[in-house]
């Protein structure tokens, strides 16, 4: 512990050259940290957005079709569905962890207004009650939002999205007649009140997209069967052990080999290629401030060295070994990665107070309708993770002033001026 000591008053000795290289381990540590912290609140964001858009944490299928069309698959005819939704519904809504199970019905057709306007639609038949349990988001723009209860023959209502009311010149109020085909290859209508308009957040899909009433939606179809079941969670962490829970609970109810659960990941392609696009944009950044703070501490370190080489020899000339040399600059470069990163550790964490509190906004991304909120979550597992980085670095960067402290020639170092 003396060489930790004597490299702690060797820094002291130049505070102006010390003070730069903290500054420099400390800027690589903030930039690590924010951009840590971008990341997570974007995969977190992202997250909870697939969830709670409409995936659910574990989809419950026909394994037929998910075997015919994917587990990745956003949409399932009615036509193969589920026959004894209500008794499978009970099964897992009966299960610990689960908040609820709503039952769907996918459609698409053509939508009409009596002025001869039409235009094709997809949409999705929901139970609002339990999408609302699930914690599933409607983004309604103007109107009101699906009742939870079903809704009379003749009285049924459509939530429309943006793009597809001003296609048809719809507005809430309005009556509009959806045309679809029944599982029976019969062309069935409906004629609907358009209760609000509501945006999807993707400008493509608000084009032709519309929410209605799961028995509304039976009725279009003239079908009792449901396209699927997505199950909220209590902990979306909990994700594969509850979909263990829920495949042996089917299998308790003698239907274990008609369905499939798919968890969100598996559903979900789109957020696995943007969490891979953001680790490796991460690691690209990290391994440049890497390059960096090794070039410019090096080069301090070097300097340290050099303005020490009368000291140094007279050193190894009362018996100082070449190992206890490297060690005094080892100690140093260490002592400069650890403060430096503890500094960058509390700049980081008061930039990120700063940034959230300013409720900065982004534009929205490509395809996308609402801008997002510029935020950086605090990880603590990056702060740990960064001053391990900048100890490493920095031993790293002291290893050519290691070697030029230890090949210096007693002699030469003790005629050096």
């Amino acid at each position: 512990m003396k060489f930790a000591r004597f490299a702690l008053r060797n820094l002291a000795r130049n505070p102006r050259r010390t003070a730069l290289s903290l500054a420099i381990v400390a800027a690589g540590t903030v930039g690590l940290l924010l951009t840590a912290g971008f990341v997570r609140f974007s995969f977190d964001g992202l997250r909870e957005a697939m969830i709670h858009g409409g995936l659910g944490h574990l989809e419950i299928a026909s394994a037929a079709e998910v075997a015919r069309r994917g587990e990745a698959a956003l949409d399932r005819p009615a036509a193969s569905g589920i026959a004894d939704w209500r008794e499978v519904q009970s099964t897992v809504e009966a299960l610990p962890g689960v908040v609820a199970a709503g039952a769907n019905v996918h459609l698409m057709g053509m939508a009409q207004k009596a002025n001869g306007a039409s235009v094709s639609f997809v949409g999705v038949g929901v139970e609002p009650g339990r999408e609302q349990r699930m914690g599933f988001k409607t983004r309604l723009r103007a109107g009101d939002p699906l009742a939870e209860a079903p809704p009379a023959e003749g009285e049924d209502v459509a939530l429309l999205a943006s793009g597809l009311a001003a296609a048809l010149g719809a507005a809430p109020g309005d009556i509009v007649t959806l045309l679809a085909t029944s599982n029976e290859g019969m062309l069935n209508a409906l004629d609907v009140r358009v209760a609000g308009i509501l945006t999807t957040g993707v400008q493509e899909l608000d084009t032709r997209f519309l929410k209605l009433h799961l028995a509304s939606a039976q009725r279009l179809l003239s079908t009792d069967r449901v396209s699927n079941l997505l199950v909220g969670l209590v902990d979306a962490r909990e994700s594969e052990s509850a979909r263990r829970t829920v495949t042996a609970a089917l299998a308790r109810h003698g239907a274990s080999g008609e369905f499939a659960v798919t968890p969100w990941t598996k559903r979900a392609v789109f957020y696995a290629q943007v969490r891979n696009l953001y680790i490796g944009i991460f690691w690209f950044l990290g391994a440049i401030v890497f390059v960096l703070v090794i070039l410019a501490t090096s080069n301090t370190l070097v300097m340290a060295v050099m303005e020490r080489v009368r000291e140094i020899g007279t050193l190894r000339a009362l018996g100082t070994t070449a190992g206890q040399v490297a060690s005094g600059v080892l100690w140093e470069a260490l002592w400069l990665g650890l403060f430096g990163a503890i500094l960058g550790g509390i700049g980081g964490a008061a930039l990120i107070a700063l940034l959230n509190s300013a409720n900065l906004k982004m534009p929205p991304p490509p395809g996308a309708v609402d801008p997002i909120d510029l935020r950086l979550a605090y990880v603590p597992e990056a702060f740990l993770g960064a001053i391990a980085l900048m100890a490493v670095v920095l031993l790293l960067a002291a290893l050519a002033p290691v070697r030029r402290a230890t090949h210096i020639s007693v002699v030469e170092a003790l005629g050096h001026d």
